[in-house]
C-alpha cells in the first residue's frame, strides 16, 4: 500500500504544465518538423526530363522490326517515351552526345545496339531497363517459336495482351520519413526521462522531505519501489499519446503487433529511469544531471534519433551497435516492417539486463546512506 501511495504521488507531476510540454509537445513537433525536414532522405522524387530516343533499323530482321514498332507503340502509350527514326545521313551517336536525344538504337543483323546520353543518366537508366525488358522477352519469344511455330509470327503484345507473361515478388514495406522519425523521437524521449529519474531522490534531499520520508513507517525500499512504479506509470501514459498523436494525426506505421511494440517501449522506459538512478547515486548534484545529459546526447547521435543509422558508414556505423537507443530503434524497425520478434526480444533482454544491474547500484547505493 505504502508502495502505491508514494507511486500516486510521483504520478502528480502530470499537473506540472512544463513537464506535460516536454513529454507531449516537443516529441509531437519533433516528428513533424524533422519527417517533413528530411522526407527526401527517405522517399526523395526527382523530376524527369523528356526522354526521346533515336533510332535506326537496317531491316535485316524482319521479325524483331515487327516487335519493335510493337514496343515503341506501347512505350509511347504507357510512358510518355518519343521515338523518332534517324533520317538518312544522320550520325545517331553525334546527335546523342549533343544532347539532342536521350539515346540512339541501332537495330541490325546482330541485334541491338544502344548509346545512351551521359548527361541524361535517370532518362538514360529508364531507356535502358526498357530496351533490357524487351531484348528479354523478344529471346524469350524467340525460344517459344523453336519449341512451337505458331508464336514465331505472334506479336508479344496484340491489343494489350501478351503471351509473355511477367510477375515480380512485392518488397516489404519500407518506412517514410514520418514513420522512422515517429519511432526514432519517441525512443529519444523515452531517453530524456532519466534526467528527471535523476532528479527523484536528489529532489527529496533539496526540499528537506527526505528525513520526514524515513521518519514515517515506509521502509526505503518501499520508497525506492514506489518512486520508480509512479515515474514509470506516468512516462508509459506519456508514450502512449505520443504514439496515438503520431499514428492518428501524421498517419505514422506502428504495425500490426501494438502489444510487442508497447513492451519494447515500456522496457525502454524502465532503462531510462534505472540509468538516472544509477548515475544519480554513483555521482551527486549537477555532476550527474550533466552526465546524463552527455549520454543521452551521444545515444541519440549515434543511435539514429537524427538521422537513420542505415546511411551511416565506418565509425559512426561501428558507434551505433554500442547506443542504447539503436536497440529500441532496430527492434522496433525489424517488428513493424519485417514482423521480427527475435529483435524486438533481444532489446527488451538489453534494457531489462542494464534496468536490473543499473538499479542495483543504486539500491546498494541507498542502503550503505544513512538518509535517502
Amino acid at each position: 500500500m505504502n508502495v502505491l501511495r508514494i507511486a500516486l504521488k510521483e504520478m502528480k507531476i502530470v499537473r506540472e504544465v512544463r513537464m506535460l510540454v516536454f513529454m507531449l509537445a516537443t516529441p509531437v513537433l519533433l516528428i513533424l518538423i524533422l519527417g517533413t525536414a528530411l522526407s527526401n532522405a527517405f522517399n526523395g522524387s526527382t523530376a524527369i526530363g523528356d526522354i526521346r530516343v533515336l533510332y535506326h533499323n537496317s531491316g535485316a530482321e524482319p521479325a524483331l522490326m515487327e516487335q519493335w514498332e510493337t514496343f515503341m507503340q506501347e512505350s509511347e502509350r504507357s510512358s510518355g517515351m518519343m521515338f523518332e527514326q534517324a533520317k538518312e545521313g544522320m550520325d545517331g551517336g553525334q546527335e546523342v552526345r549533343n544532347n539532342r536525344y536521350t539515346g540512339y538504337v541501332e537495330i541490325g543483323a546482330n541485334g541491338i545496339s544502344y548509346e545512351g546520353n551521359s548527361r541524361s543518366s535517370i532518362e538514360n537508366g529508364i531507356v535502358q531497363g526498357m530496351l533490357s525488358a524487351f531484348t528479354d522477352r523478344y529471346r524469350l519469344s524467340a525460344e517459344a517459336a523453336k519449341m512451337d511455330p505458331e508464336y514465331e509470327n505472334k506479336l508479344l503484345v496484340n491489343d494489350g495482351e501478351s503471351y509473355v507473361v511477367e510477375s515480380s515478388i512485392q518488397g516489404a514495406r519500407q518506412p517514410g520519413s514520418l514513420d522512422y522519425f515517429a519511432i526514432a523521437v519517441t525512443t529519444m524521449i523515452i531517453l530524456y526521462s532519466a534526467l528527471t529519474a535523476g532528479g527523484l531522490i536528489d529532489s527529496e534531499r533539496k526540499r528537506n522531505t527526505a528525513h520526514r520520508l524515513l521518519a514515517s513507517p515506509v521502509t526505503k525500499a518501499e520508497i525506492f519501489a514506489g518512486k520508480i512504479l509512479g515515474t514509470l506509470l506516468i512516462n508509459a501514459v506519456f508514450v502512449i499519446i505520443v504514439v496515438l498523436i503520431s499514428k492518428y494525426m501524421f498517419n505514422a506505421y506502428w504495425g500490426e503487433n501494438p502489444v510487442m511494440v508497447f513492451l519494447v517501449l515500456l522496457t525502454e522506459i524502465l532503462f531510462a529511469l534505472s540509468l538516472g538512478l544509477g548515475i544519480s547515486y554513483v555521482l551527486k548534484g549537477n555532476a550527474a544531471g550533466a552526465v546524463i545529459m552527455v549520454i543521452i546526447q551521444l545515444a541519440a547521435f549515434f543511435g539514429g534519433g537524427y538521422t537513420p543509422v542505415a546511411s551511416t558508414t565506418g565509425f559512426m556505423r561501428e558507434a551505433a551497435t554500442y547506443s542504447p537507443l539503436h536497440w529500441s530503434n532496430e527492434a522496433l524497425l525489424q517488428l513493424i516492417y519485417s514482423g521480427n520478434g527475435s529483435a524486438a526480444m533481444n532489446a527488451m533482454m538489453l534494457n531489462v539486463g542494464f534496468s536490473i544491474l543499473l538499479l542495483a547500484v543504486a539500491m546498494i547505493s541507498m542502503r550503505r546512506r544513512e538518509g535517502l
